[in-house]
């Protein structure tokens, strides 16, 4: 299960995950291993998904798409395109392998990044999500932060933070402890941890 968590304030966004991801062999026993969770889809813009292992390779297919198509630089407009691309895509992974394992039906994408919608510096968050299967895939409202899975804790303590207009560099800290203390507690939490940052110079991964 994918811990994962970003947040933004004047400075910029902040984003960041662990790497270990949960597939079931034929006895139905876990098994564990990496994958990278964290992608840019532009210069200005990224996305970080969790849940169901198939949420990588739609990143993937989403961002070769947005890659392909001039224009589609503005996040509300990604995410526009994003949410019909992703639920066909995760529409088709159902049909050809069947429902999820139970406890496997989650899936989920936090894009971030610039909106031409909302005021100066314009950085924005938004979640595209699906309980056990559902179709097509929600937009659900974000505020500042967002920690999934939801952890009350981690969201007030990075909620005050981001309004306290703490530094990216502190940001990142905070999330950095934060996946270290998830790890400890959770075999399926692991490292290693990506980070990133996106601000008006651009999406930056972020080596921590």
């Amino acid at each position: 299960m994918t811990q994962a968590l970003a947040g933004f304030n004047e400075h910029g966004i902040i984003m960041a995950t662990d790497s270990l991801a949960t597939r079931v062999d034929a006895a139905g026993r876990p098994e564990f291993f990496n994958v990278e969770k964290l992608l840019p889809l532009g210069k200005f813009s990224a996305i970080l998904s969790g849940g169901a292992g198939v949420s990588v390779p739609l990143s993937v297919a989403l961002r070769r798409e947005i890659g392909k198509r001039r224009g589609l630089d503005d996040l509300e407009d990604m995410v526009e395109f994003a949410l019909p691309f992703l639920s066909q895509g995760y529409e088709r992974h159902l049909a050809q392998h069947g429902p999820e394992p139970e406890g496997f039906r989650r899936l989920y994408f936090i894009l971030a990044g610039l909106s031409g919608a909302k005021p100066p510096p314009g950085f924005s968050l938004l979640l595209l999500g699906s309980e056990d299967n559902e179709l097509p895939l929600r937009l659900i409202a974000v505020g500042h932060a967002v920690v999934m899975p939801r952890h009350l804790g981690m969201e007030m303590k990075l909620a005050q933070a981001l309004a306290a207009g703490a530094p990216l560099n502190k940001l990142l800290k905070i999330s950095k402890d934060f996946l270290e203390k998830m790890a400890a507690l959770k075999e399926e939490v692991g490292p290693p941890y990506y980070f990133a940052t996106i601000t008006a110079d651009g999406y930056q991964a972020v080596v921590m």
